[in-house]
């Protein structure tokens, strides 16, 4: 049994990922897991993947069980997955003072389910640029809110005036019950398009994380652990439930953000150096998340978050996330190919398991003339239900009320084969799909315990038929292919910190980089690639996909224990943390400076008395803050960076600073 712990009270924490749900018991005092424990996440009911975690770890040897818990930390990607396979929730944007005819507005309206153009916002220096229409804004929100299931309001330059968006959001909760996201509460920096783009991620997120949050305090409150709930941001840092439950976006990277922090914790003492850079690749069921330590700490992202077609202001770790994972869709193409990802379905062999009868439907299904695809493919409940169901996913659930599991060649029987679009056509949670993946594929080479391995088996015998090879040849190359994925995503990533840009495609199309298995030919001249920091490999599949992923990367590959549950670890150690960015700048005609506060806007002629003013101010803002993300007592660290230009007689003119204040929990 481990020694009993300091007076510190234990941590417990908590991984909520798209395939398994993970809980450590970590002693905070000497950083020291003492107990781990993994379960399959249910989407359907959350809170049963959850309890299963829950009773797995109170079942292991630590002194005090689970009423030693002080706290619990949880990471999730949750919102990460639904940001990758573009699975949030329907949202009404509203967006004041943009015109619709630009460009970039254009862009990012067309991945929306509702956009609202109306009349007002404000210029740089935070004046009117017109009335505020509410009249036209409430015909619009009344039209459709029964069809969205959150708000979204972004203000052109509302960072330097909020007043519209704070008008119409108050408008909006008058009229509908859907939550109500403001852009100004997210980011204080520029850029209307992507700020109003982060807006609309996180409304859509709201449903996802309240979900998640609802289910693990239902999970806890069960299991009798009273302690606080606190959930990892996408910086690594944590924050408060309410928090997480207003501002969700921000818990997007959560789960690689926990996961760099659990490889930091895991691997100290094995590198020879506390502050040593580190390659951490995170292989989820879902995604494969990549990012670089630099002498021991995340590198942040510049530019934010950027998820699949996301691209966000919110801070996080520089993380390059593909959706690729062990319970990646294996596709068969018609020209005798297969591709990964990135739709996430459930694995066959865990289906079966649930359900034993998935083996006699393969076992019919492999004697009908029936396409890969339609012999090995079934349905599942996901999330609840809510709007925005199309024709065939409403099929589909009628499917699923008869029976579970639901054969696809059932759907298929009553559409018609020239009407189904395939299962990547499906987008609401609500379907879940179960099919081949490579999760399946290492149960066929026996590099997997647990499920149904006679149900990837046959399945695997069905697609390899349709590819002429057999069931083991194909689901080796699968997992080459897997291998040869992952080390493009760490070149890939490996040259864009370096500064050099690689041409769209250029894996794909150049064949340089060795050859696509079951794509081309091989290619006339070898390129071989050398990591010179060590690559630390987490997630459940990674101990199984070191070798293949080895045959296309060279340098040093390390799997830590525990490496299985390494964001569970790392949302048990992750710390209390909050930085805040204030802008000075110019009047116009230089007659002086404005500052720029979450809650106020002053002006001086002198820059100094205002930066004093920000330290007072911002000061009393983050201890409030820090307090509302979960901790007592901060103290707060202030950087300064002024912005000059050279004037021709070679004098420097002051136009403005970006100041920075962080507050950690002490």
């Amino acid at each position: 049994m481990p020694s009993i712990p300091d007076s510190r009270p234990l941590v417990l924490g908590l991984d909520t990922g798209g395939t398994h749900t993970d809980a450590v018991v970590y002693d905070p005092g000497p950083g020291r897991v003492l107990a781990t424990a993994k379960a399959l996440t249910t989407h359907h009911e959350l809170s049963l993947g959850l309890m299963g975690a829950l009773s797995a770890i109170s079942a292991r040897e630590w002194p005090g069980g689970l009423q030693a818990i002080g706290r619990v930390n949880l990471s999730t990607t949750l919102a990460t997955n639904a940001a990758a396979e573009g699975l949030g929730g329907r949202i009404g944007l509203v967006l004041i003072g943009y015109e619709a005819g630009q460009a970039a507005t254009g862009e990012m309206t067309r991945e929306m389910d509702r956009a609202i153009f109306i009349q007002g916002g404000h210029d740089y220096y935070g004046r009117p640029l017109a009335p505020l229409d509410l009249e036209t804004l409430k015909g619009e929100v009344q039209k459709i809110d029964s069809e969205v299931e959150a708000w979204a309001v972004s203000g052109f330059f509302s960072v330097k005036n909020p007043q519209h968006e704070l008008e119409a959001a108050a408008l909006i909760r008058s009229l509908s019950q859907a939550p109500v996201t403001l852009g100004r509460d997210l980011t204080g920096q520029l850029d209307a398009v992507r700020r109003a783009a982060t807006a609309a991620l996180n409304a859509g997120l709201v449903l996802i994380i309240n979900r998640l949050l609802d289910a693990v305090k239902k999970a806890l409150a069960e299991m009798g652990v009273r302690a606080r709930l606190m959930v990892t941001r996408g910086d690594g840092s944590l924050v408060s439930e309410e928090w997480a439950r207003a501002k969700p976006i921000e818990t997007l990277l959560s789960g690689p953000a926990a996961g760099l922090v659990g490889a930091r914790q895991l691997t100290r003492g094995l590198m020879g150096a506390e502050a040593a850079d580190l390659w951490v690749m995170d292989v989820g069921g879902t995604t494969t998340d990549l990012a670089y330590l630099k002498e021991g700490r995340p590198v942040i992202s510049r530019d934010g978050a950027r998820v699949g077609r996301w691209r966000t202001m919110v801070e996080a770790v520089d993380t390059r996330t593909r959706g690729l994972g062990g319970d990646s869709l294996v596709s068969v193409e018609r020209a005798g190919f297969f591709s990964l990802g990135p739709r996430r379905v459930l694995p066959l062999c865990r289906l079966a398991a649930q359900w034993p009868e998935v083996e006699k439907t393969l076992e019919l299904a492999a004697r009908m003339p029936w396409p890969p695809e339609q012999a090995t493919s079934f349905f599942v409940p996901g999330s609840p239900p809510g709007p925005g169901l199309s024709e065939t996913e409403a099929l589909i659930l009628e499917g699923l009320a008869k029976k579970t599991p639901y054969p696809l060649a059932d759907l298929v029987g009553t559409l018609g084969r020239g009407h189904f679009g395939g299962l990547k056509s499906l987008v609401h949670p609500a379907v879940l799909p179960a099919a081949f993946t490579p999760t399946d594929a290492m149960a066929v080479l026996g590099l997997l315990e647990g499920g149904s391995a006679k149900a990837s088996v046959m399945a695997a015998a069905c697609l390899a038929k349709a590819l002429q090879t057999s069931p083991e040849e194909l689901c080796r190359r699968i997992l080459e292919e897997f291998g040869r994925l992952l080390a493009e995503e760490v070149i890939a990533h490996a040259c864009r910190l370096s500064g050099l840009t690689l041409p769209e495609g250029v894996f794909r199309e150049s064949g340089l980089f060795g050859q696509a298995l079951g794509r081309r030919a091989a290619s006339i001249i070898d390129i071989a690639c050398q990591i010179s920091a060590p690559l630390v490999l987490m997630g459940a599949p990674a101990a199984v996909l070191a070798p293949w992923l080895e045959k296309h990367l060279g340098g040093r590959l390390m799997v830590p224990p525990a490496f299985e549950v390494a964001s569970a670890v790392g949302a048990a150690s992750a710390p209390i943390q909050l930085r805040r960015l204030v802008e000075l700048h110019t009047l116009p005609g230089f007659s002086g400076y404005r500052l720029f506060l979450p809650d106020r806007i002053l002006e001086s002629t002198d820059p100094e008395e205002l930066v004093k003013q920000a330290h007072i101010l911002m000061t009393g803002h983050l201890e409030e803050l820090i307090r509302l993300a979960g901790a007592e007592k901060a103290e707060i660290d202030f950087g300064r960076v002024d912005r000059r230009v050279t004037l021709g007689d070679g004098s420097r003119l002051f136009l403005g600073a970006a100041l920075t204040f962080t507050a950690r929990a002490v």
